[in-house]
């Protein structure tokens, strides 16, 4: 398959997976997008070297993020999002997240971190339970019944008898208490007053990835708090880990702790 960018040239299928991967996860490094794709970095620099001459991708690495080490970011530019709406498979794409996609160029440095830790922590996940699937952020808002304020994946896990269903989040250390702690409620909230129910499923476990084991700490305390003032009347199942354990899930894959049960390392 090869699409048209205009009158003198064509953007090939393994050119399009890769807009369609930055569409998904927002931001992402040369080596994020080569391992979703299985492709070689060498390889995907080129790639990626078209797409930012077609204007269909722009690239940002500020001074400092290079000092330290943090790596280009690319993302879809909202010229990158048009031609991927013209696409069959992507006419759901509304005017409202290509107007959106003008603030990338100019978002702080912390949601490019936050957006690069997510994109590494689901790779790590899909490695471990192959038939993960993930949903971002971009993929939510295409239905209606998530929160207004959607966690930053949503992942469905299934085997031959069951799927399990997850809110995932991860948690920087410079996220402010007030801000998670009002996350939590709302999430108490929505499920507690039934804004799940339309789907027929049972209530997601929420998952939240901590990026320091203070930090885990620190939410922890915050949860139960939540938890303990608001009193839901469902059973919500909550489990914490950290960055350092999903990257390291390969090794050992009992990562989570309970917040009832916060002494026992389970599984997803």
């Amino acid at each position: 398959m090869h699409s048209k960018v205009d009158g003198r040239s064509v953007i090939k299928q393994s050119q399009v997976n890769i807009l369609a991967t930055l569409y998904k996860y927002r931001f992402g490094s040369r080596q994020l997008i080569s391992e979703s794709l299985n492709k070689n970095p060498d390889t995907m620099y080129r790639n990626l070297l078209v797409l930012i001459k077609h204007g269909l991708i722009n690239v940002r690495l500020e001074k400092r993020s290079k000092l330290y080490g943090i790596s280009a970011a690319y993302y879809l530019t909202p010229k990158g999002l048009r031609h991927l709406q013209s696409l069959a498979d992507f006419a759901f794409i509304d005017v409202s997240i290509i107007k959106g996609s003008y603030r990338d160029k100019s978002v702080s440095e912390n949601t490019v971190l936050h957006a690069f830790a997510v994109f590494q922590q689901i790779l790590a996940l899909k490695r471990q339970y192959p038939t993960l699937k993930a949903f971002l952020r971009r993929d939510m808002a295409r239905f209606t019944y998530f929160p207004s304020a959607p966690p930053s994946a949503f992942l469905s896990l299934s085997d031959s008898s069951i799927t399990k269903r997850f809110f995932f989040d991860y948690v920087q250390d410079s996220q402010e208490r007030k801000a998670f702690y009002q996350k939590v409620s709302a999430y108490i909230d929505y499920f507690d007053k039934g804004g799940w129910d339309v789907t027929g499923t049972d209530i997601p476990t929420l998952l939240f990835v901590a990026e320091k084991a203070n930090t885990e700490h620190r939410i922890k305390r915050l949860i139960k708090g939540a938890l303990s003032r608001l009193e839901p009347d469902v059973e919500i199942q909550i489990l914490t880990t950290t960055k350092r354990a999903i990257e390291q899930i390969d090794q050992q894959p009992v990562i989570w702790t309970s917040i009832e049960d916060p002494d026992e390392l389970i599984a997803l």
